[in-house]
C-alpha cells in the first residue's frame, strides 16, 4: 500500500485522523492546504479572495497534481474532489478514502464557514455545498468510512483493518497471477478484458439498458450498476485472475441494493463459483473461443428478496429524489437532506406509490443521469423560487424589485453567520 488519500466534507476530521492513521501505520503525513500554502507564499483564505472560488480549485487541482510521495497519509482540502487531474493523480499513486459524515453531524462541527476558508459560492449554504460534493466523494472513493457517532480512535482502528484486508486483497491477487499457468489454448482473461465485450451482451441480452460502473454501495463498490426500464441489476466481475477473498462481503452489500444480482466470471471460475453466491443470483461465464468472446448464462437471476428500499434509494442523488417526489405530487422538501426525504417517499410506499411503479420512476431518472453535467444538475435544483421568478421576469421594473428583495435576504442570511470567536483559517 503506497499511500492512503483522505477525502470528506469541512469538519470530517481528515487531519486529525491523517495524523493518528499516519503514526499507526509509520507512515508520513502530507496536509495539501499547507502544500498550497507553502507553493504561494499566502494562506488559503486570501488566495481565494484574490483568484476566486473556481480560480482557486483551479490552483489545488495543479498543486495537488504535483504531490509525490511513497507510504504517506495525505489529507486533502474539502473542495479538492473538483480537480479531475488531481483525483487522477491520486487514484494512481494510492487508495483514496473518503470519510463520511451526516450533514447534521458536519453542520455541527463547521461553525463560521468564511473563517475556514471553505470555497462558497454566491448564495451557497453548507447544505447545498454538502449536496453538491456528496456524489463527487463517493465517485472517487476507493473505500468510504461511515464516522457518525464514532470516537477517533474507533475510525483509525476502522480504517486501519479495512486497509490492511484491501492490502490483504492485492497480494492474493498478485500471488494468484504469479502461480496460474495459462491452459493450453485459452487465455486469462481480466476485468478490463471483459468489460467492454460484456456491455454488448447485456445490451443483446436485456434490450434497454444504462451501464454505470464503479458504484459505491455500503463498505463496497459495485463493478457495474445495470439500469433497466423497471430495475437495478448488480453485477460483480470475478475474472480468471480474481479470487473470492472478498465476495461474501461484496454479496451482503449488493443484496441491500439492487433488485437482481449477477456475478460474471472467467472460466476458471465456472465450476465453483455457485458455492460462493446465493442461488437467487444469476450467473454469466466467459471465455475467448476463436478469438471471440463467447458469453452463456449459466444461471438466470431470481428477484432478490434482500433488497432494501432505503438503500435503492441511496443511489440517486438529491435533485433525482425531488423529481420523484414531484411525479407522485409530493411536497418539495427542500430542507430535508437525502435521507429523510426517502423516508417521506418511502412513508408512501406501497399505499399511495405502488412498488412497481417506483422501480420504473427509479430507473427513468437513471437513465437520464448525465455524470457529466453534476455540478450544473446540482446548481439548477439549489436555485430557490426567487431565482426563477427573477428569471422569468419580463417587466425591468419588477425584476429589479426581486434583486434588491434577494439581495437583502442574502444580507441578512451573511449576518446571521457571523460567529462571535473567531477561528484559525484552515480549510478542511
Amino acid at each position: 500500500m503506497e499511500n492512503v488519500i483522505l477525502i470528506g466534507m469541512p469538519g470530517a476530521g481528515k487531519s486529525t485522523v491523517g495524523v493518528v492513521l499516519a503514526k499507526r501505520l509509520g507512515y508520513r503525513f502530507i496536509d495539501s492546504d499547507l502544500v498550497i500554502q507553502e507553493h504561494y507564499g499566502k494562506l488559503l483564505q486570501d488566495l481565494i479572495e484574490e483568484e476566486g472560488t473556481e480560480g482557486f480549485w483551479q490552483i489545488e487541482d495543479e498543486v495537488n497534481a504535483t504531490i509525490k510521495s511513497k507510504k504517506t497519509v495525505i489529507a486533502t482540502g474539502g473542495s479538492a474532489v473538483y480537480g479531475t487531474k488531481a483525483m487522477q493523480h491520486f487514484h494512481r499513486m494510492g487508495i483514496i478514502v473518503y470519510l463520511k459524515l451526516s450533514y447534521e453531524e458536519i453542520a455541527e462541527r463547521v461553525g463560521d464557514l468564511h473563517s475556514r476558508g471553505v470555497t462558497l459560492r454566491d448564495g451557497q449554504t453548507l447544505r447545498d455545498l454538502y449536496e453538491e460534493r456528496l456524489p463527487l466523494y463517493e465517485r472517487y472513493a476507493d473505500l468510504t468510512v461511515e464516522c457518525d457517532g464514532k470516537a477517533l480512535r474507533e475510525i483509525v482502528k476502522e480504517l486501519d483493518e479495512r486497509l490492511r484486508e484491501a492490502e490483504e486483497k492485492r497480494q492474493e491477487e498478485k500471488a494468484a497471477k504469479s502461480r496460474k499457468k495459462k491452459a493450453p489454448g485459452k487465455e486469462i482473461l481480466k476485468d478490463k478484458d471483459i468489460r467492454e465485450p460484456l456491455f454488448s451482451f447485456l445490451e443483446e441480452t436485456y434490450g434497454k439498458v444504462r451501464i454505470i460502473e464503479e458504484k459505491t454501495m455500503g463498505r463496497s463498490r459495485a463493478d457495474i450498476v445495470m439500469v433497466v426500464p423497471d430495475a437495478l441489476y448488480g453485477i460483480e466481475i470475478k475474472s480468471d485472475a480474481d479470487t473470492y477473498v472478498r465476495l461474501a462481503d461484496q454479496v451482503r452489500d449488493y443484496d441491500h441494493y439492487f433488485d437482481y444480482n449477477l456475478v460474471v466470471v472467467g472460466s476458471s471460475h465456472g465450476e465453483h463459483v455457485p458455492e460462493h453466491v446465493p442461488a437467487y443470483w444469476g450467473i454469466i461465464t466467459v471465455e475467448i473461443v476463436d478469438g471471440q468472446f463467447d458469453f452463456y448464462i449459466l444461471r438466470h437471476p431470481s428477484p432478490n428478496p434482500k433488497m432494501k428500499w432505503k438503500r435503492k434509494l441511496e443511489l440517486l442523488w438529491r435533485p433525482e429524489l425531488a423529481q420523484i417526489q414531484e411525479w407522485n405530487g409530493m411536497p418539495k422538501y427542500k430542507v430535508l437532506n437525502k435521507a429523510k426525504v426517502s423516508d417521506k417517499i418511502l412513508e408512501r410506499v406501497p399505499e399511495k406509490i405502488p412498488e412497481d411503479v417506483l422501480r420504473r420512476q427509479i430507473s427513468e431518472v437513471l437513465f437520464e443521469r448525465d455524470y457529466s453535467k453534476v455540478q450544473e444538475v446540482l446548481a439548477e435544483y439549489r436555485k430557490s423560487e426567487m431565482e426563477k421568478r427573477i428569471e422569468q421576469e419580463a417587466d425591468p421594473e419588477e425584476r429589479q424589485r426581486l434583486i434588491e428583495q434577494r439581495e437583502q435576504k442574502r444580507k441578512v442570511a451573511s449576518q446571521n453567520l457571523v460567529h462571535p470567536r473567531r477561528r484559525r483559517r484552515r480549510r478542511r
